[in-house]
């Protein structure tokens, strides 16, 4: 199995500040440095996917090339970033991370590190503060899911998605238009494909909002 973390994006609600550089401890260790480090020992291969004026910063920060792949490339959305990714990668199973997201309690390293048939979900309980913002998703008494809804403020979905492993048996549900890969999914449960979820009990925080970034720094420093 290999990992992507796409780091290409524009960083638009950030004030195009790499989100991936934003430190999450008292060493300044970046968001990326912390998930490559969960990864590694489950991983093949780190693949880190960029636009080309940030492969010096991803190089500033001195890791390792045996296994990390920094893939520089220019892509109008994460879902095209994808797609390029498994056209150069020979793994047929893939965790994704998003490197702007931090994990406290449980984290969903090892829980995604089995083989789907086609995508299997980490999810958590969402809190108010992040509906509409991010991915719902339904969830059957089997795991199984059954409906996801993108930054929907109506969604009342207990669960949010923020992490998944998937196999190549996604690809026909991958459109470079999309957005995300989300959208690959949602086709996926729509076409009756074996789609899987489960909870991870802890926190998420998508940091590539100010507020949230902050509130994870806040509830960081009570902890």
């Amino acid at each position: 199995m290999d990992a992507i973390i796409p780091a290409a994006g524009l960083a638009t609600r950030m004030r195009g500040i790499p989100k991936f550089l934003l430190p999450c401890d008292l060493s300044y260790t970046t968001l990326l440095e912390r998930h490559i480090a969960h990864l590694l020992p489950l991983c093949d291969v780190v693949w880190i996917p960029t636009r080309p004026d940030l492969v010096g910063l991803l190089n500033s920060l001195g890791l390792s090339r045996d296994r990390i792949v920094i893939l520089p490339m220019q892509t109008d959305t994460m879902t095209e970033t994808i797609m390029r990714v498994l056209r150069i990668a020979s793994a047929q199973v893939f965790q994704l991370i998003m490197p702007d997201t931090y994990f406290l309690g449980e984290t969903p390293y090892a829980r995604l590190s089995d083989a789907p048939a086609v995508a299997d979900l980490s999810c958590w309980s969402i809190r108010e503060t992040q509906r509409g913002k991010l991915g719902q998703v339904l969830l059957d008494d089997r795991g199984g899911v059954t409906d996801l809804r993108d930054k929907d403020p109506s969604c009342e979905y207990p669960l949010s998605w923020g992490a998944l492993t998937f196999s190549r048996a996604i690809e026909p549900f991958l459109a470079a238009s999309d957005p995300h890969v989300g959208y690959a999914v949602r086709a996926a449960v729509l076409a009756g494909a074996p789609v899987t979820g489960h909870r991870i009990d802890g926190r998420y925080f998508d940091c590539g909002t100010p507020a949230e970034y902050i509130e994870m720094l806040g509830t960081l420093s009570r902890e």
